[in-house]
């Protein structure tokens, strides 16, 4: 059995021929035995890339991976799953959600940004990657990209997202047993306490409460003293103060496409979110936060660092309480990266 050491991150180096290439706006997910990559961006890549040239699925979609990459934990090798043909052609800034052996892929847009967004929900079998659209009726949440996900029950939750013009906050929910929509809570104005419109943002949720965290706009990022949370029993917002890191007096800076993941103490039941990297406009950050949502206490992971400023990657956790990040945009030596690299915590 594999040991891995507490709040450190290790470079995996795969051990397979075959392996994704280098993305940001990408969704991963994962399960007891493996990582999941879906979709995902690169302008970077040349016509003529040797790995790339002859592959037909590429060649229509790029910049976009019309791609879902399993990755095993074990034997750490990589491999591309089929019926990318069922695939849709919005493949960056998704919302995923693994349940069981079933991924849940909502939203997103194809290039140029917000120009093709989504509404659609899609459920891909992992085993064998076969993805079908979900037939849905009620009232559709706008086309949308950058949105989170919560699933409640047989309720799939969704918070925020941008047309790449306009930026809502607003919640919708799927019953998944019935395939309908439904409104929760469209912001209009009518309570102080509603959130900015925002994208790339994450969520957190403790059974009782939704809480937003960061996001942003083209031109802002939002920070972290308050937070927007939803309370799903009383159907309202409301803004919580959290708690300064005790040791430095400070919360997270403000940002957007940061990592995210949540998950539960199994000895004291407290449940915690974790955020990493992200990018505020101007800075990119590599440092790693903790907030406990008993207490909303901050603790800044300060010896738990990415190995480099990393922003648009994606974050996921095993059921056994590690960390992985993979891809992204990266910052080094003052110059910007499209991250290949996947790390465990």
């Amino acid at each position: 059995m594999y040991a891995f050491k507490p709040f450190a991150f290790t470079k995996h180096e795969p051990r397979s021929a075959e392996r994704p290439k280098a993305r940001s706006g990408h969704r991963i997910a994962c399960d007891e035995l493996n990582l999941y990559s879906y979709g995902g961006f690169n302008p970077c890549i040349s016509n003529d890339d040797p790995d790339m040239r002859d592959d037909l699925t590429w060649v229509e979609s790029k910049p976009l991976f019309k791609e879902l990459w399993k990755f095993n934990l074990v034997t750490q090798e990589w491999r591309r799953l089929p019926c990318q043909e069922n695939m849709p052609n919005e493949l960056a800034s998704n919302a995923v959600i693994l349940k069981g052996d079933k991924l849940l892929i909502y939203g997103g847009t194809g290039v140029p940004f917000g120009y093709n967004c989504s509404n659609h929900l899609y459920i891909c079998d992992v085993k064998n990657g076969k993805m079908q659209m979900v037939p849905a009726r009620g009232h559709f949440p706008l086309a949308q990209y950058g949105q989170a996900l919560v699933c409640h029950g047989s309720y799939l939750y969704t918070v925020g997202g941008t047309t790449g013009y306009n930026y809502t906050c607003d919640i919708h929910r799927f019953e998944l047993r019935k395939a309908v929509w439904e409104h929760v809570y469209i912001c209009a104005g009518r309570d102080q306490s509603e959130p900015r419109g925002r994208y790339r943002h994450e969520l957190a949720f403790d059974g009782n409460k939704i809480y937003v965290l960061g996001g942003g706009t083209a031109l802002e990022a939002f920070g972290f003293l308050e937070i927007p949370a939803f309370d799903l029993a009383t159907n309202k917002w409301m803004t919580l103060l959290t708690q300064r890191d005790s040791n430095y007096n400070s919360v997270p800076a403000p940002r957007r496409c940061h990592g995210s993941v949540q998950y539960t103490d199994e000895r004291t039941g407290v449940t915690s979110v974790v955020i990493s990297g992200g990018y505020d406009g101007t800075y990119v950050f590599s440092d790693v936060w903790r907030l406990d949502l008993n207490n909303l206490q901050w603790n800044c992971l300060r010896k738990c660092v990415l190995p480099n400023p990393v922003y648009f990657h994606s974050a996921a956790l095993t059921p056994e309480g590690c960390m992985y990040t993979f891809g992204g945009i990266i910052k080094k030596d003052d110059e910007v990266y499209v991250a290949t690299n996947w790390h465990q915590d």
